[in-house]
């Protein structure tokens, strides 16, 4: 008899302890576990992460991300390998989110429904939607700059606008001109290469991307224009991470913030007179605000 009740007790409770969640191993804990970081890069996100003439990995995230992984080796006081591992616009994500990698620091913007399923670090960069135009259209088309007769004439033949489904762009930016012609594009590459052609009148996407597509392509920047001057919408990028890493996000931000980042890193990248990728760094008020507030209130032009 006691043996069946010894028994009986032991079944249950193995039973009971099969269905007890596991607590969910943290960022940290694993790379301490494993001796690896696997980071997360983007091939066409230039100037930020792209593949080079040699097949290998580099950009301003890719060193951003390595400043991280040696901040981390300090912390954890022993060496550390990492790992790239190629993700895209689709599953950058899911990527995070099922733990396939730790990190990713690219052109990804923060925002609201994408903070439901991965974390966010503060920004280390904002650039903002613009259209990417020949430059023999740029008056014609900045729709800050289009008068009441213009308007009427490109209501009537709509500007067909190209974009990249899955972004903010497609998201946040395309609801406010709903008239355009918008066209989906596979990537940036082919929207210069139908922008080159006259197939398409303008794209549509962050305005640093759209500089770095032109550089990638080896074209005369001088042929383009961004327009407007001032982006349509402003877009904060941050690095994603899978939720509840409370301590590994304060050494992402910790790097973010570090001199060796918004100094040396920024400088080597975007400095506006020495960097490889020049552009001019917004204020902090422009840089606080929403990815989807306009510049200014503005009517539906196309």
């Amino acid at each position: 008899m006691n043996t069946k009740i010894t028994i009986s007790l032991f079944s249950l409770l193995f039973t009971v302890g099969l269905q007890l969640p596991s607590v969910a191993e943290t960022v940290l804990e694993k790379v301490n576990r494993t001796g690896v970081l696997t980071v997360g890069v983007r091939e066409d996100a230039i100037p930020f992460s792209y593949s080079n003439d040699s097949n290998n990995f580099e950009g301003y995230s890719v060193e951003l991300m390595q400043l991280i992984h040696r901040r981390l080796e300090q912390e954890l006081n022993k060496p550390i390998q990492i790992q790239f591992k190629p993700v895209t616009i689709e599953n950058r994500f899911s990527s995070v989110e099922n733990g396939t990698v730790d990190l990713v620091c690219g052109a990804d913007s923060i925002t609201v429904e994408r903070e439901q399923t991965v974390e966010f670090s503060i920004p280390f960069f904002t650039t903002g939607i613009q259209l990417l135009v020949q430059e023999e259209d740029a008056e014609r088309l900045d729709p800050t700059r289009i008068t009441e007769e213009e308007l009427e004439m490109v209501t009537t033949n709509p500007v067909s606008i190209a974009f990249i489904q899955g972004t903010t762009t497609d998201t946040d930016f395309k609801p406010i001109y709903p008239e355009a012609d918008w066209q989906i594009l596979g990537s940036r590459t082919e929207g210069l290469r139908r922008l080159k052609n006259n197939e398409i009148d303008a794209i549509a996407s962050d305005g640093i991307l759209l500089i770095g597509e032109i550089w990638k392509q080896g074209e005369d920047i001088q042929l383009y224009r961004l327009i407007p001057q001032e982006p349509l919408t402003f877009e904060n990028y941050g690095c994603i991470f899978p939720q509840n890493n409370l301590e590994w996000g304060k050494l992402i931000n910790s790097t973010i913030t570090s001199s060796e980042n918004t100094e040396e890193l920024w400088n080597k990248w975007f400095n506006s007179e020495t960097g490889r990728f020049p552009y001019q760094r917004f204020s902090d008020d422009t840089a606080n605000r929403s990815s989807t507030e306009p510049t200014q209130p503005r009517r539906a032009l196309w």
